[in-house]
């Protein structure tokens, strides 16, 4: 049949119908297309971003062995529906860490396709001869990461856009159909409108809006072209938004991962300078010297030891900022008499650069002992004082420690003041972080790490403390330490136990240097001591069998039977004999583990001649004079 010859009315719905079915087809296709295409878009990106995330961020987990770092954002990437399993496996394929999400199970394996990141890690080349290098970077495979998808997923939504997609589709070109049946020709203009509106819709003109001049069903379908273009204007926004925030984060990543690289370049120069001091001087020590030149080289190769010591120390207050716990062991001593050395030490070195040092104890500090941490305290005055000798080039430089009364219990004040170059009102807060710094190449100039006021903020939270950064009054930064001070508790305030002479003291220890070493601290503290040796947890066991002892210094990594389960065995068995660890893994958690085990005290190495005749008269209380 000829159009001209259909009736008006068929016209009219063939008008009225064609064009919105047109426009539906379009505008679903379209959408449902686009919306696929996101979908696929989105699982990439969102897969991306996980994998080159934790590829950052595993780095350091995979050298140090904690993996615990990695689970928040191990968790937050589970979370995305597309992602089912991660695994990091180290360069030998070994798997690190491996999880999966709850429903992994009911994923078929051939709907879940991996992907793999190799984490690479790129250090800087040096040489022994110089500091920096010469500028290239080694790039080294640490391990890589294999990352499930599933497609299950994408292929569900897609079904579900497409059963809406349909449906919606459906129901316009059923609505226009029975509008087309009930209108008259002045639909067609407004159809005209709507139809061109959609076109520039789909040409990206999302910012423009179609005026509603009808009613009924027509006036609707304008008000919900306008809301779509709304939707489409705003979920633009969002992606724009999103991609940003993305972008900004990255940068956060990569800036992060820059000052680690730069810490841990900087600490092998500053670990090397110690070392070398140290080493050459022990070289430099033969019969032929004369004892002048023997007490120098000493001298200098304990320096360097001590450097080398307080570095290591530091580095692991730095690792323990993340897990914001410390090991805190309280004693009671006299202030002065602990910073003693250290102040003399701070004093040569102001009266080099030609500053005038003050250090100012108030009268209760100079006349009663306190309850502290003497490492911690000391480590906070080292740090705070060395800062403000090594940033002033002229001035003085005042340390003012007091104890005051608050809230019925006693704070220990620190306020170190200096004339130096002060620090900016907006680094202020960034000091305070971990591998942050206000200029690398002015640290350059001036010696260290920069963590000095990172550390003392971190000890200081430990403390249940604060510590304040200011402006002197007359230039130069002013900081202020404060923390509570500890309590006596009721086996300090017991009475000390008297033990006859002849003390026999049992050492475990697998390392024959540091059986020597601890021999001979022994033996320095207590001439009439008598010693002896055993290099294993088993042969330890069967040593307490056959003779009794006074004291026992047990070593916590052993191959075969450990410190902590021969100290076990042996409290199992009925021993009382104080048992002391004696080990170099300085952790918050190894103080909880050693009196887990039935340990009675701790000792960190390297071990210091003061801190075993310390740890003697805590556990001997020897009445003999030769102890």
């Amino acid at each position: 049949m000829n159009l001209r010859q259909w009736s008006i009315r068929r016209r009219i719905l063939l008008v009225g119908t064609v064009p919105a079915l047109i426009a539906v087809l379009l505008l679903t296709t379209y959408h449902m297309v686009n919306r696929w295409s996101d979908i696929r878009k989105e699982n990439q990106s969102i897969a991306r971003i996980v994998l080159e995330n934790i590829g950052v961020s595993a780095e350091y987990p995979i050298i140090s062995g904690n993996y615990e770092l990695l689970s928040p954002l191990i968790k937050a990437a589970l979370s995305q529906p597309a992602i089912v399993s991660i695994q990091i496996h180290d360069a030998a394929g070994r798997v690190l860490l491996n999880d999966q999400t709850q429903h992994f199970a009911e994923v078929p394996a051939k709907d879940i396709r991996y992907l793999r990141y190799d984490i690479i890690r790129q250090v800087h080349s040096l040489d022994e001869f110089s500091e920096f290098g010469d500028g290239s970077t080694q790039a080294s495979v640490l391990g890589y990461i294999r990352l499930g998808m599933a497609d299950t997923f994408t292929r569900d939504r897609e079904l579900s856009i497409l059963r809406q997609s349909l449906l919606v589709g459906l129901g316009v070109v059923l609505l226009a159909f029975f509008i087309g049946r009930a209108a008259s020709l002045s639909i067609i203009p407004s159809l005209e409108k709507l139809a061109q509106f959609i076109a520039r819709l789909a040409n990206g003109n999302t910012g423009e809006r179609i005026r509603v001049d009808d009613g009924a069903e027509i006036g609707h379908l304008q008000v919900n072209a306008n809301q779509l273009a709304q939707s489409l204007q705003q979920a633009e926004k969002d992606q724009q938004s999103y991609t940003r925030q993305l972008m900004n984060e990255q940068q956060k990543t990569q800036q992060a991962s820059r000052a680690k690289s730069e810490f841990l370049a900087m600490m092998s120069h500053e670990l090397r300078t110690p070392l070398n001091g140290a080493i050459g001087m022990l070289q430099l020590l033969d019969q032929d010297i004369s004892r002048a030149e023997f007490n120098d080289y000493k001298r200098t190769a304990d320096q360097s030891l001590t450097h080398l010591t307080q570095l290591l120390e530091d580095v692991l207050v730095v690792v323990d900022t993340e897990k914001n716990k410390l090991p805190v062991v309280f004693k009671e001593q006299k202030l002065p008499d602990v910073l003693n050395n250290l102040i003399q030490d701070f004093s040569r070195r102001a009266l080099d650069k030609e500053l005038s040092l003050v250090v100012d104890y108030d009268t209760e500090l100079q006349r009663h002992a306190i309850r502290f941490d003497p490492s911690l305290v000391r480590q906070v005055v080292r740090h705070l004082v060395d800062n403000a000798i090594k940033f002033t080039d002229s001035g003085m430089v005042v340390v003012q420690l007091q104890v005051i009364k608050r809230e019925h219990n006693d704070w220990l004040i620190i306020d170190v003041t200096d004339t130096g170059i002060g620090i900016p009102e907006s680094h202020k807060q960034q000091v305070l972080e971990a591998f942050a710094q206000v200029n690398s190449s002015f640290n350059r100039r001036h010696a260290g790490v920069g963590l000095g006021l990172t550390i003392t903020h971190h000890i200081s939270r430990i403390l249940g403390g604060s510590i304040e950064i200011s402006d002197g009054i007359n230039g130069g930064t002013r900081v202020l330490v404060e923390f509570p001070l500890g309590s006596m508790t009721e086996s300090e305030m017991a009475a000390p136990v008297m033990v006859s002479q002849g003390v026999r003291t049992l050492i475990v220890e697998d390392n024959p240097v540091n059986s020597k070493v601890a021999e001979k601290m022994l033996l320095k503290v207590c001439p009439q001591m008598q010693i002896n040796i055993v290099s294993s947890g088993e042969e330890s066991l069967e040593r307490v069998k056959a003779q009794q002892f006074d004291l026992i210094l047990m070593d916590c990594q052993m191959p075969g039977l450990d410190g902590f389960e021969t100290t076990r065995r042996l409290r199992e068995s009925g021993l009382t004999t104080p048992i002391v660890a004696c080990t170099a893994n300085t952790t918050d958690q190894i103080q909880d583990k050693c009196r887990a085990a039935g340990m009675d005290d701790y000792l960190a190495k390297p071990l210091k001649v003061s801190t075993v005749a310390t740890m003697v008269d805590k556990w001997l209380r020897r009445a003999s004079p030769e102890c």
